[in-house]
């Protein structure tokens, strides 16, 4: 009864969801200024086209801007307009095509002092008005829409880049000349008084918009380039992007994300236009113009093919070592079951910052891996970062104790505790009791009603969540848990053994705190207990500044209270870069808010927990995306499942032998062109008056 109420509970909300569309294409400009162009209408009676016969929009719910119809006023009366008609977890895609430009920031929130914007019908240049719609405007209503959904889809076929000078044999740039006049002679800033002055903004590799899983966010080019015009055979012109796009997503499956048909686009955009590179923000693993999540399996994508060499996209500081096996499988493959073919198999002969060269050992038929395919660890030696564990067995328990054994030794990541090796984690079978007092095994657990596994670090506290053990998977779930321990302490461990590496304290990375009055200050420790200390509820910020020679990338993982580590910054499928001598602020900007909380799973008595931020900083583009990992499972109905996880950091807290020792299997054949460092910062979370 409950499955079927749920069934028909989705079904109904399915159907009261609304798909909406605007569509912006400009050829032709008012200002002779602009240069004119071509396939920009064409782009949006593809994509009309498209998302009418294969994902489901009305006709009469697509707004289309055409050429004279898309004045600065009309754009942003489709836009308020959009938002005001959109309902709760609605679908929204938006399209430009058309050129892309910059003007004079008016607002001081640019890292360059100049806004992206895109080029309305009737805007011009010097002595013409500038009727630009700037990315600050574009994101005011984006904000707002994505209070009702963050269901949205916005495709720019343009650019903003100022960086190129070109022939006029070459193929149209979809590119304004950029309006320099200073301020007092651009119109007043319309949003002004909702962004404030002086907080600079933190922009995706597109240069367009702040980083928001709000929207995804797929670009022509990345914020240096250009973007072309393409025409194929036929002789209709589009923008590259658009074209491929189309193509593209004529043929996706049912069940395809925005990182499926992305890893396509941007191969087949690349081939064409080798200077023209698309780029993607946001939740790449949604279905397309779609609501669903569709998570794949830990992978790292193969980045280039030659001969019988591959280059993996991860390196040292993702933890990847000479020596591993990696499965190749085609692009798009989620999970792998048993009937899952496998492309080949490579193993990594040298590891550099970022990525690192692999040897093709197998391959099911010539030149089937390929750019684009994805990568998964079969074999690593994990060495003396496993997770030394003992089981500490009772009478009757000998077939729950086998169970976890074959568990255990089935894992690269656990290793059980013999020879006098030391554990770092204990494993108990507490049986049924009624009692509990501190002679018993975990007295925390309290009264116990059915055997329970509980594991205990060296802090004598609960390392992960205990769980029944008469459940069939008891175990495996058992083991899952530990490996997720094993794999937080290996990535908190990360660090580069190079302490000649010139970008060594290069990059300060500081914690801040809001006043009462709403500015921001340093977190500095308290007197009493020497930690940095915020309480559930609080807002959080950091600050990094960049004190290197050259243009740095960054990447912030929350190391969480549950066992979880996550992106905190930037949003997967993007890369922060940060020029030298010039900082940003995460967290202070509105739409940025990052807002302390305690999980449900921690107990009321628990007075709180100590929290990592790790920043990652790289001289390349970097995803760090295949170390993250979920929050500890959990088994519902245990009588257990309510009681503290505390401590969890502890177990990233051991020592420096085992991280030397993982570190000393990392070749030391980083190039100049690939660096990295990290830097930690902790605070101790504290519940609220307590």
């Amino acid at each position: 009864m409950y499955r079927e109420y749920g069934l028909n509970q989705k079904m109904k909300e399915a159907k009261n969801r609304q798909k909406w569309a605007l569509l912006i294409g400009i050829d032709h400009y008012k200002s002779a200024k602009f240069q004119q162009l071509k396939g920009c209408g064409n782009d949006i009676e593809l994509i009309s086209k498209i998302i009418q016969e294969n994902f489901g929009f009305a006709v009469d719910r697509i707004t289309i801007l055409r050429n004279e119809e898309a004045t600065r006023e009309n754009i942003l009366k489709a836009m308020d307009i959009l938002v005001q008609r959109a309902g709760i977890d609605d679908i929204v895609v938006i399209h430009y095509s058309g050129h892309g430009s910059q003007m004079t920031d008016r607002e001081g929130d640019e890292k360059d002092g100049l806004d992206e914007t895109i080029v309305p019908y009737d805007s011009g240049r010097h002595p013409e008005e500038n009727r630009d719609i700037t990315d600050d405007e574009i994101y005011l209503r984006l904000l707002r829409l994505g209070e009702k959904t963050p269901h949205i889809t916005l495709i720019f076929d343009c650019c903003h880049s100022a960086t190129m000078s070109r022939d006029p044999f070459g193929a149209l740039e979809r590119w304004a000349e950029p309006d320099l006049r200073p301020i007092e002679e651009l119109p007043p800033s319309p949003v002004i008084d909702e962004l404030g002055r002086g907080i600079l903004r933190d922009c995706g590799p597109t240069g367009w918009l702040p980083y928001s899983e709000r929207y995804v966010l797929i670009a022509a080019c990345r914020d240096e380039e250009k973007a072309y015009e393409y025409a194929p055979s036929h002789g209709i012109t589009h923008g590259t992007l658009t074209y491929f796009l189309g193509q593209e997503l004529r043929r996706v499956e049912p069940s395809a994300t925005y990182r499926d048909i992305f890893e396509r686009v941007n191969l087949l955009v690349t081939v064409q236009r080798c200077f023209q590179h698309p780029q993607m923000e946001g939740a790449r693993d949604r279905q397309l113009f779609d609501v669903g999540d569709i998570k794949p399996m830990r992978f790292v994508s193969v980045q280039t093919r030659q001969d019988d060499r591959v280059t993996l996209g991860a390196g040292a500081a993702h933890g990847m070592t000479s020596g591993s096996l990696w499965g190749i499988y085609a692009s798009g493959t989620k999970q792998i079951a048993s009937e899952t073919p496998r492309l080949g198999l490579v193993e990594v002969t040298a590891v550099e910052a970022v990525t690192s060269d692999a040897k093709i050992l197998e391959e099911v038929s010539l030149n089937v891996i390929k750019a684009g395919s994805r990568s998964v660890e079969e074999t690593h030696d994990y060495g003396e970062m496993c997770l030394v564990v003992e089981i500490e067995t009772t009478v009757g328990s000998e077939q729950f104790v086998d169970e976890l054994k074959k568990a255990i030794a089935d894992s690269t990541l656990l290793q059980e505790a013999e020879g006098g090796k030391p554990a770092v984690v204990r494993i108990y079978l507490v049986p049924p009791r009624k009692i509990a007092n501190q002679e018993s095994p975990v007295p925390q657990l309290g009264v116990v009603a059915e055997p329970t596994w509980a594991a205990v670090g060296q802090d004598g506290q609960l390392a992960i969540p205990p769980q029944a053990a008469n459940r069939a998977d008891a175990a495996v779930v058992l083991r899952n848990n530990l490996e997720k321990v094993a794999r937080y302490r290996q990535v908190l461990a990360l660090r580069n053994p190079n302490e000649e590496s010139p970008l060594k304290d290069k990059v300060k990375f500081i914690l801040k705190r809001q006043n009462a009055d709403g500015t921001w200050v340093r977190a500095e420790p308290e007197d009493s207990s020497g930690q940095v200390v915020f309480e559930e509820g609080d807002r959080i910020a950091a600050e990094i500044i960049n004190c290197y020679s050259a243009p740095v990338y960054i990447t912030i993982l929350d190391f969480g209270l549950t066992g979880a580590v996550s992106l905190l910054h930037p949003i997967e499928g993007s890369n922060e870069q940060l020029i030298p001598d010039k900082s940003i602020s995460i967290g202070v900007r509105e739409g940025d808010e990052i807002v302390l909380e305690i999980p449900d799973e921690f107990s009321r008595k628990t007075l709180g927990n100590t929290e990592t931020f790790k920043l990652f900083v790289t001289t390349q583009e970097a995803d760090f995306s295949p170390i993250t990992q979920k929050p500890f499972e959990r088994r519902k109905g245990s009588e257990q499942q309510s009681q503290p996880l505390s401590e969890l950091l502890y177990l990233a807290w051991i020592g420096d032998s085992g991280r030397d020792a993982r570190r000393t299997k990392q070749p030391s054949r980083l190039s100049a062109a690939e660096e990295w460092t990290t830097a930690d910062c902790s605070f101790f979370l504290k519940r609220r008056n307590q």
